[in-house]
C-alpha cells in the first residue's frame, strides 16, 4: 500500500526543508530531562541519539506532552543561532517532508490569552506564549508529539548528523559480524577465543551527510556519506 506524501507547497528563502535537533541550545535541559541527559554534554548526547538510532522525548517548559524539537534553520539563521543563540554545533536533521509525515509541526507564537485557549483544549504543545518574560521566537521551533506510551522516536534516516569538530568521530557499534583474528576471516561466533565480533561506525553515522560547522566562516562543511569515517 502506498502511503500519499504531505504537501509540501511553496518554500521560501526564510523557511529551510531542513530542520535541526540540536543537542544543546545553550542553556539547561528543560526541567523533564532525566539526569542521564542532563550529565553529558552535547556531543555525547549525539553519540547516543546516533548509536541508538532513537530520539528520546521530554516534555518542553509548561507542557504536558513529550515532544521531540526542532529548528527551522536557512543557513543564514543556522548561522545565528549557533553565533548569536549560543546553540552548540551537534545535532541532527531532519527534513519537512519527514517530520510532517512523523505528525510534527509548526508551533504557534501566540499571546497569553491565546495560549491560555490552547491548553484548555489539551494542545498547549502546539503553541508558545509570547511576551516579555517568553521570548522564543528566534527557535522557529518545530515540534513531533511523541506518541502516546513511547520514549521517543525511531530514525530510520537522516539529512545529516551536524557536529562541531571535524575530527569526532561517534562510538563503534557492534556489527553482528565475527572474524577470527588468527586466520583473518569471518567465522560465526564459534567460541573461539580469537574470534571477535566487528564494530563499525552507526549505520546513521554512514548513510547520512555530516555538517561539520567552521566558526571562522560561519557556516557548514558538508560531506557525503561515508566521506569521514
Amino acid at each position: 500500500m502506498m502511503v500519499a506524501k504531505p504537501p509540501m507547497g511553496a518554500v521560501g528563502p526564510a523557511q529551510s526543508d531542513e530542520l535541526v535537533h540540536f543537542t544543546s541550545r545553550g542553556r539547561e535541559p528543560g526541567p523533564n530531562a532525566t539526569p542521564d541527559i542532563r550529565a553529558m554534554t552535547a556531543s555525547q548526547r549525539l553519540d547516543s541519539i546516533i548509536g541508538s538510532e532513537t530520539l528520546r522525548s521530554f516534555a518542553p517548559y509548561n507542557v504536558a506532552r513529550a515532544c521531540i524539537c526542532f529548528s527551522e534553520s536557512p543557513v543564514a539563521h543556522l548561522a545565528h543561532l549557533i553565533g548569536e543563540r549560543r546553540f552548540e554545533p551537534w545535532g541532527v536533521v531532519a527534513t519537512r517532508e519527514g517530520l510532517l509525515a512523523a505528525g510534527g509541526g509548526t508551533v504557534a507564537y501566540v499571546p497569553n490569552e491565546v495560549y491560555d485557549q490552547f491548553r484548555s483544549a489539551g494542545l498547549e504543545h502546539w503553541a508558545v506564549r509570547t511576551g516579555a518574560d517568553s521570548t522564543w521566537m528566534h527557535e522557529r521551533e518545530w515540534r513531533v508529539p511523541a506518541p502516546d506510551g513511547t520514549a521517543g522516536m525511531q530514525l530510520y534516516n537522516l539529512r545529516a548528523v551536524l557536529i562541531g569538530d571535524r575530527d569526532w568521530r561517534p562510538t563503534e557499534v557492534r556489527t553482528g559480524l565475527f572474524i577470527h583474528m588468527d586466520q583473518g576471516e569471518l567465522c560465526g561466533g564459534c567460541g573461539d577465543p580469537f574470534c571477535e565480533e566487528m564494530t563499525d561506525l552507526p549505520r546513521l553515522w554512514l548513510q547520512s551527510e555530516i555538517w561539520v560547522w567552521n566558526p571562522m566562516a560561519r557556516h557548514v562543511e558538508r560531506y557525503s556519506p561515508g566521506a569521514l569515517r
